[in-house]
């Protein structure tokens, strides 16, 4: 009997050890070496963990901007998860950009899912060199996309390009202002401990400020409150 209690003991604290590498990796950062597999995990990962933000993202832009019509240009889409939740409660056409090839694919089998293949297009791109022409877009929204530019400026020239007169951009990373206390705190920490140092570029108002004016935009508005930092741009 004692031998089996030992079993026992040592099998939860197993289980406990397990369940924090589990958590500890749930949500990868970087997928730029993922094959279609890890992917489609990640997708899962995504949607079991930060749907709530994605929600309450989507309630907020509908509530500030009203129901948008028109051209909509996704920067970094990931899955695409957002685009189909920004195109349920929207008049949008998206273009759903991603660079890297296997998120893409599952981007393009979850529009393909959600029976939205006529009203979300996937793009196979890069943020720095956005495959849309000049003014092309009423409104671009890139969430969560922002700390992995490479050359922030240049991104920000770009969207600047792609946005047609009158167009809004809003351009960051957060969790919308509808989250719980209990789920932003919960996502805030589970994205802070999968981005690391990265996780700052959504902490940093000043820095995101500076690297604007370097792109020679002056319309734009700066929100940042414990639900996450933004830019408003508009053209």
């Amino acid at each position: 009997m004692p031998e089996g209690r030992k079993t026992g003991t040592g099998s939860r604290i197993l289980q406990k050890r397990r369940i924090k590498t589990v958590s500890e990796e749930n949500v990868p950062a970087d997928y730029t070496e993922m094959d279609f597999l890890e992917a489609k995990r990640f997708d899962k990962k995504v949607k079991e963990n930060f749907m709530p933000a994605v929600v309450s993202t989507v309630k907020q832009i509908i509530e500030d901007y009203g129901v948008l019509e028109g051209v909509c240009v996704d920067v970094g889409c990931g899955t695409a998860v957002f685009a189909i939740e920004l195109c349920r409660h929207s008049k949008l056409k998206i273009y759903a950009l991603e660079k890297e090839k296997a998120i893409y694919e599952v981007a393009r089998m979850n529009i393909e899912k959600e029976r939205l293949t006529d009203k979300i297009i996937p793009v196979l791109g890069n943020a720095h060199e956005l495959p849309f022409e000049n003014e092309f877009a009423n409104f671009l929204i890139s969430r969560g996309s922002y700390h992995c530019w490479e050359d922030k400026v240049r991104v920000f020239k770009e969207i600047y390009r792609v946005l047609k007169k009158g167009g809004i951009g809003f351009v960051g990373g957060g969790f919308g202002r509808y989250v719980t206390e209990e789920e932003l705190n919960r996502m805030k920490s589970l994205r802070d401990h999968s981005l690391k140092e990265d996780a700052k570029a959504y902490s940093s108002p000043d820095k995101l400020r500076e690297v604007i004016y370097k792109a020679n935009i002056s319309n734009f508005h700066i929100v940042h409150d414990k639900a996450g930092l933004w830019a408003e741009i508009k053209k």
